[in-house]
């Protein structure tokens, strides 16, 4: 039988653990010195790992296996603590603080977004344009003059060819487009668009963008999600769909307090592919009715009210910043066009000309961007093939130019 009056004592196993396998943290801090430089970059981008044994006997691998021993030395003062309750608080608090700070620092996000966008499925183009976001706001502006700014959905992508626009006009040009922003999710990511005074924001939008949109794109939010941003956002959903969406909000909030929630479904890559680099190509796919796309493309189409305020919204804080606006009137493959599409498109160009012409920029309207669009220049039915994207660069490389 169990002896009555002994007790589990966690302490005292910490105690003798830490007394025996003291050794064990120096071994693995220099063990994990090897993983250090090369090593780490080869894993980073799913490559494979050469471990040079070697630099065991290093500088690096010295300081790295002080660096084990000081945790033993912390781990084992503090059991020594009469009253650690307050000093365990205080840990509990310093480690989420360092590790916040950690995941944030300029190597740790190189390295998170290169790692994760390795790691993605050939099908995932949102998370991979996130990575590529990220990645590109990690390092900063390379270039201090003046830029043009492309915020849009894939129709910017698809339309304008970024290294022929920068080679036909002066400015640089940034990308910001992305799969289905439309201008809620602009909204959300502006934290994330490295606006400086006399920039240029261009913008591609149609009814295409202000119709059908979803109400609280919550999944789009989160990797973008800033209290920058948030409460932007947040007054330009109805009330009505903010507490229909509760848990949603409280997860975007979530993310806009921390870069662990923030990053966490390209963390989850990390875990569960953490010896894989990229996925293999997935199965190519049937291919597309474009007969039944076209048929739903030309059903009812909802105006976002949501979408129209946090468009006006965009605009008045990158005025704020005295950021140039350039619209271009969007479009759609003429082969969807149908009676209501017609009428939001008028409406629309009508609410964006005026809205833009009231001291915010220029808006371009397809009268006026004149690009006489041939039934090949469209890929599918919202964007535009190599030869339709050589139109719209152009035309908008000659607006660009204009002093």
């Amino acid at each position: 039988m169990p002896d009555p009056h002994f007790h589990l004592n966690v302490p005292d196993l910490e105690r003798a653990f830490l007394r025996k396998a003291w050794w064990l943290f120096p071994a693995l801090g220099a063990l994990a010195s090897l993983l250090m430089g090369g090593p780490f970059w080869a894993w980073v981008d799913g490559q494979p790992i050469a471990i040079r044994w070697a630099q065991l006997f290093s500088l690096r691998a010295g300081a790295a296996a002080l660096a084990g021993l000081a945790v033993w030395a912390v781990w084992f003062w503090g059991l020594r603590l009469k009253r650690a309750g307050l000093w365990a608080l205080l840990l509990a608090v310093g480690l989420l603080v360092g590790a916040e700070a950690i995941l944030r620092s300029p190597l740790a996000q190189t390295s998170l977004w290169l790692a994760a966008r390795a790691r993605l499925d050939a099908g995932q183009h949102f998370m991979r344009e996130v990575c590529y976001v990220r990645l590109e706001e990690a390092a900063g502006r390379a270039d201090d003059s003046p830029a043009a700014i492309l915020v849009g959905s894939s129709q910017m992508l698809h339309g304008v060819n970024v290294g022929r626009l920068a080679a036909l006009q002066p400015r640089p040009v940034i990308r910001r487009a992305m799969f289905g922003m439309a201008p809620l999710k602009a909204l959300a990511m502006r934290a994330y668009v490295p606006f400086r005074p006399d920039d240029v924001c261009v913008m591609y939008l149609s009814e295409f963008d202000f119709t059908n949109q979803d109400p609280f794109p919550f999944d789009w939010f989160r990797p973008y999600a800033s209290w920058q941003t948030l409460p932007d956002v947040m007054r330009c959903v109805p009330k009505s769909t903010a507490i229909w969406q509760w848990r949603h909000v409280v997860d975007y909030a979530l993310a806009a307090t921390t870069e662990w929630w923030r990053a966490r479904d390209f963390i989850r890559p990390l875990v569960f592919r953490f010896w894989l680099g990229g996925a293999a190509p997935d199965a190519e796919a049937a291919p597309a009715d474009l007969a039944a796309a076209a048929a739903k493309a030309r059903g009812a189409l909802r105006f976002s009210n949501a979408d129209w305020n946090a468009f006006r919204r965009y605009v008045d804080r990158a005025t704020a910043q005295d950021v140039k606006l350039l619209v271009f009137e969007g479009d759609v493959n003429p082969a969807i066009y149908s009676a209501e599409r017609t009428q939001a498109k008028e409406a629309t160009r009508e609410k964006v000309a005026a809205f833009v012409a009231a001291g915010h920029g220029r808006y371009v309207s397809l009268a006026e961007q004149a690009l006489e669009l041939e039934p090949e220049d469209w890929l599918d039915m919202t964007h535009l093939t190599p030869a339709g994207s050589e139109k719209l660069t152009r035309r908008l490389a000659q607006e660009l130019a204009q002093p």
